[in-house]
């Protein structure tokens, strides 16, 4: 599982560059999709979809209780933002899901909720780091389990395996047919 935790400490740390150059925006595509990559990652065979989404957040990232919203919540918010930067999507308009309205300080959460209330939306705030660790904590439990279970342990391994890797050309076995 050596790779879910380098996948981890990456995709943190990425996230990070990006909130502290202020793209916010950014770093939740990062976020999102790298959930979608461990939720196929858990999968024994085949595509992912949403519903393998809501299920990895469920039971890694207990979103009720660690950032305010239900796996539901997530995966609406994950399709407005990948499919059109909004924090609307077709699931949020059809009321199966609340809209996510993210702040980037605890101080904010308070604010944008009394706002989001005067307004009349149904939109739960989201406090951006806290979103962050339930991401890297849930990414732990996920490697751990799959670490005391043999079976699911090679099955995330041989998916992790087929992860896009970038290498340096130099790196690679002088004896492979690569074109430079």
């Amino acid at each position: 599982m050596r790779e879910v935790d380098r996948f981890r400490f990456e995709t943190v740390d990425a996230i990070r560059h990006l909130a502290g150059a202020g793209y916010y925006t950014q770093a939740l595509v990062l976020l999102y999709s790298a959930i979608d990559a461990l939720a196929w990652a858990a999968l024994p065979t085949g595509d992912s979809t949403g519903a393998d989404f809501r299920n990895w957040v469920r039971e890694y990232m207990d979103p009720d209780t660690q950032i305010g919203c239900s796996p539901e919540d997530l995966y609406a918010a994950r399709c407005g933002l990948l499919h059109s930067s909004t924090a609307e999507s077709r699931i949020s308009r059809t009321g199966q899901a609340s809209e996510l309205w993210y702040v980037t300080s605890a101080r904010s959460a308070a604010r944008l909720d009394d706002h989001q209330k005067r307004v009349g939306t149904t939109a739960k705030v989201v406090y951006f780091t806290a979103f962050v660790a339930a991401f890297a904590d849930a990414v732990m439990r996920f490697s751990g389990d799959s670490a005391r279970d043999p079976q699911r342990s090679a099955s995330a391994n041989a998916r992790v395996q087929n992860w896009l890797r970038l290498t340096p050309i130099d790196r690679l076995n002088p004896d492979s047919r690569v074109a430079e």
